[in-house]
Order: structure tokens, then C-alpha cells, then sequence
């Protein structure tokens, strides 16, 4: 395979494009296209990556997985409900209003505003209120202790409240932060173009335009690195490593990844479905053979696990995150305990581009499924529609293939964000991740995001993996291996957190 796409690579015209032949601007390629302009509306990374170069965060995640001061100066705790927050001065927005405190404050109750709430919102339901105490220094009050205060603060974006307020929908159309780039245009499944704010706080980046193009397929993602169409490509496909390397044009950069990839499974999707029952779960866990897809479909690009969690976040406990054995008899057994000697049919989505050979994955799936009786019929979709299906709780199938990019590094954003499916503003919470509800999960989660002692939390964490490793709410799969296609002229080393900050950029 490695020789027919080096033959096929060397057999392309290298002539790229006039973006990625020009010293001042930097083509990137991912598989999906930005689906919102709301950078606190979204959960995407592929939006994220995109929107991260706009936007400013109050805190910035290090590669190093440490938060670091940012459009905030400072936070410290009054009391473990209190915390006291300053605000950089000087900052202003790309259309030049003023960054405050005030403006901070807008923010955070337009994120917990119950009546119009946002994709983030539920990350910050133990926000009680915000407070101004002057113009660069804010209180905030929480219902309860919030050990991951500060490093939710990494993923909160902060918008400018006049153009939000005043300038009707024109912000979900053109996107105005304090980021070191400017918006210039999207043209949707086309491009997103960029340009770099001379005035950026943080100073002024050395690459003067960006161009993000969705490019679903991985063979012309690769096509086009090779010819100089594009500078960087996000999920390089194991089989094409050799080419590139060959290419003399690009090479290849990798990290392993905070995202872990997994098959959720809809237990509640129609009556009587099987999927309800844990010994199905389990079983389906027993009948995929992790370390064979890991190393015939990713290249040996991934790591088999058997949780929602890595060993780069907090939390994570080795024994409780092994891999379910490979165990085909078992499954059968288990099956067959549960009422389904013979198997039964689902259906499973998937997306293709958005992770590392997501389809084949799924294909890999549906092949050692079958062998235990368990007949699926995978559907492959869009990604902007997949991933607005699972947000909003109304996929179409049994199950669908998906990943999860840990940005705050903690097991809170693994296991409450993804899992806890108990009170929230007085109701029970929607999880878009999961469709189990466990009284002793949601317990523990719910405690360790109330326990300010990291051993406690430990404690409460391993005990919501004890839950989940006997309730397998998820097919667990593997720990991806970040690959990316980048031209030699550029200059960027990856992250494990996938994040394209093009401010950490350069050319050569």
C-alpha cells in the first residue's frame, strides 16, 4: 500500500496552489468544516481550532497541560466559593471596543442565562453570579467548592458585548475577538480566511494570512500537501506516512493525542432495545479486537483503552482503564445470557475525516461484530449534521463513532461532561454523550466537582470507573496518535490537545 501511494504522489505535478506558494500565508487543511461562528456554542475541535485564532480565552492551555494567564491576569480563591479574577488592561477587540470587566461579566451571564443556554452552559452550572468590583477586577460566587474553576477558564471565550448586543446576528456571521486574527470571509466546505491583527496584545503574528480549507478525503488531503496546496494537514492517514516522508516536500509530525475514540452506544433509542441491557454493552466490548484495528487500520498509530481517560488528565487510574480483553467466546456467552443467542441488528453512524480513518475504524467494527452474531449496518454521514444530531440527543442509529479531546487535562471534562446525567438547574441534565443514568455515577462525579482535596478526587473518580467499566455505556476503542502532513517550511511542533494556534507559528 505505502508503494502505490508513493507512486501515486510521484506521479503529481508540483505546483500547489497560489495560497500556499505565497511567503506570507499558511494553508491548513482539516477533514471537517467550522459548523458555528459561536465559539462558546460548540464543542468541536475542528471549529475550535479555527475559531481559537479569533478568540482569546481568559486562561491559555499550555502543551504542557498547565493553565497560564491570559486575557485574565490572575485568579485566586477568597473561599472555596469565591473566587477573585483581574483583567489585563489594554486589550481591545478587532472592531476596538474596549476589553473590562464589565465585558467579562457579560459574558458569563450570557453563558448561564437558563433561558437561552449555550453549548458550554452546563460547564458552568455552579456559577451562582459575577460581580464587578472595578474595572479590571471581578468576584465570582459558586453554589458550590469548584476545584476546576480556573481550568475551565481555558476554554471560555470572550466575545465583545456591543457587537453582540447591538449588532443583531452579524457576530454568527462575522466573528470579532481580541485574538492575534482577524475574520475576513467563509466560504462554507470551501475556505475560512484569516488575517493577522497588527494590534494583538500578545503582539503582532509572524504569518500574515491563514486559510483553513475542509478536505474530507485523506487521499487529497495528502495530494495537496505534497504539491504545495496546502502547508499542514490534520489526520494523516497511517498508509501515506512513507509518502510523505518520501515526498520531499513535507514530513510527518506526530503526538499522542488527550482524545480517546469510542462507539456510543443509544440505550434508549427505541423499546426494547438491547442496547439497554449491560451484559449486551459488555459483551460488544468483548467482541472488538482493539490491538488488530490499532495496528491494521491505524498504522499501530493509537493505544487500546478501556475508559473515557488518558494518562495526560488528572484522574486517570491504569488498572481501571485497561483495555476489555479480546474475547469473542465470552461476548456469545454474554449474548446469550442476555436473550440474544443468535445476535441481533443495529445500525451505527460514522463520520469520515473527522478522526484518524474514522470510517475504516467502523468498518473494522462491523466485520468482528458480526462474527459474534451482532449484525450492523453503518451509515456514514456529514459531519456538521452528525455532530449536530449527537449534540442535540436525536441520532438516527444505535450507536454512532465519535472522540472526545480532553482541553482542560482534568477527568472532570471526561467523566461529568460526558456522563453525569443528574440535577441541573433543577432539572435532570441532557447529556449529548451518553444515554445510561447511574445514581453512584452521578454521585461521585457530582462530588468530585464539589471536592477541593485532589486525593479525595481521585478517590471519587475511580470510583465513577468502577461504574462505568461494569455499565460500558460506550464500545471504549483507543487513545488516537495525532498525525499530521506539514511542509518543511513550516516551522510548528503539534500538541496533544490538537489545537492550531497559528500565533505559534512561522515559515521558514
Amino acid at each position: 500500500m505505502n508503494k502505490g501511494w508513493i507512486g501515486f504522489l510521484a506521479g503529481l505535478v508540483l505546483v500547489g496552489s497560489a495560497w500556499a506558494q505565497r511567503p506570507d500565508t499558511i494553508v491548513i487543511a482539516q477533514g471537517v468544516d467550522v459548523t458555528v461562528l459561536d465559539p462558546n456554542n460548540q464543542l468541536e475541535t475542528p471549529t475550535a481550532n479555527v475559531l481559537s485564532n479569533i478568540f482569546d480565552t481568559l486562561y491559555m492551555r499550555m502543551p504542557d497541560g498547565t493553565a497560564r494567564p491570559w486575557l485574565a491576569t490572575g485568579v485566586r480563591a477568597i473561599n472555596p466559593t469565591t473566587w477573585e479574577m483581574t483583567i489585563r488592561q489594554g486589550v481591545k477587540f478587532h472592531n476596538g471596543e474596549e476589553l473590562t470587566a464589565e465585558t467579562v461579566k457579560w459574558n458569563f451571564d450570557r453563558v448561564i442565562d437558563p433561558q437561552k443556554p449555550l453549548r458550554i452552559s452546563n460547564s458552568w452550572a455552579n456559577l451562582a453570579s459575577v460581580q464587578v468590583i472595578n474595572p479590571t477586577t471581578l468576584r465570582f460566587t459558586t453554589r458550590n467548592p469548584f476545584p476546576v474553576f480556573v481550568t475551565r477558564l481555558t476554554g471560555f471565550y470572550i466575545l465583545p458585548q456591543k457587537y453582540v448586543t447591538e449588532g443583531g446576528n452579524r457576530y454568527l456571521q462575522e466573528p470579532v475577538g481580541t485574538g492575534p486574527y482577524k475574520f475576513v470571509r467563509w466560504v462554507r466546505d470551501q475556505q475560512f480566511e484569516l488575517e493577522a491583527n497588527p494590534n494583538y496584545w500578545g503582539g503582532a503574528p509572524k504569518i500574515r494570512r491563514v486559510i483553513f480549507r475542509p478536505i474530507p478525503e485523506a487521499s487529497s488531503r495528502v495530494a495537496e500537501l505534497v504539491s504545495g496546496g496546502v502547508d499542514i494537514i490534520t489526520n494523516l492517514v497511517p498508509e501515506a506516512v512513507n509518502a510523505v516522508r518520501a515526498s520531499g516536500a513535507a514530513e510527518v509530525r506526530s503526538v499522542p493525542s488527550i482524545r480517546n475514540i469510542f462507539i456510543m452506544l443509544n440505550t434508549s433509542g427505541k423499546a426494547d432495545s438491547p442496547l439497554a441491557n449491560p451484559k449486551v454493552r459488555l459483551a460488544l466490548n468483548y467482541a472488538v479486537d482493539k490491538r488488530t484495528i490499532v495496528k491494521n487500520v491505524l498504522g499501530g498509530f493509537g493505544q487500546p483503552t478501556g475508559c473515557s481517560l488518558n494518562s495526560y488528565i488528572f484522574g486517570y487510574d491504569a488498572r481501571s482503564c485497561q483495555p476489555y480483553e479480546y474475547n469473542p467466546a465470552r461476548a456469545k456467552q454474554l449474548l446469550a445470557e442476555a436473550g440474544y443467542p443468535n445476535g441481533f441488528t443495529m445500525t451505527m453512524g460514522s463520520p469520515n475525516g473527522r478522526y484518524l480513518n474514522d470510517r475504516q475504524v467502523a468498518e473494522a467494527l462491523v466485520g468482528q461484530l458480526a462474527q459474534v452474531g451482532v449484525r450492523v449496518e453503518l451509515r456514514v454521514q456529514e459531519w456538521s449534521t452528525y455532530v449536530g444530531q449527537i449534540l442535540e440527543r436525536r441520532i438516527p442509529t444505535d450507536a454512532v463513532l465519535l472522540g472526545w479531546g480532553n482541553n482542560e487535562f482534568d477527568a472532570d471534562n471526561s467523566l461529568y461532561s460526558l456522563f453525569y446525567g443528574g440535577t441541573v438547574r433543577g432539572g435532570p441534565r441532557q447529556v449529548a454523550f451518553s444515554y445510561i443514568r447511574s445514581v453512584p455515577l452521578d454521585n461521585a462525579l457530582l462530588q468530585a466537582q464539589r471536592t477541593t482535596d485532589p486525593d479525595q478526587r481521585k478517590k471519587l473518580y475511580l470510583d465513577a470507573l468502577r461504574v462505568l467499566r461494569a455499565e460500558a455505556p460506550w464500545i471504549f476503542l483507543h487513545q488516537q496518535e495525532d498525525l499530521y502532513g506539514v511542509a518543511k517550511r513550516v516551522d510548528w511542533k503539534p500538541r496533544p490537545d490538537e489545537r492550531l494556534f497559528v500565533a505559534d507559528m512561522a515559515l521558514k
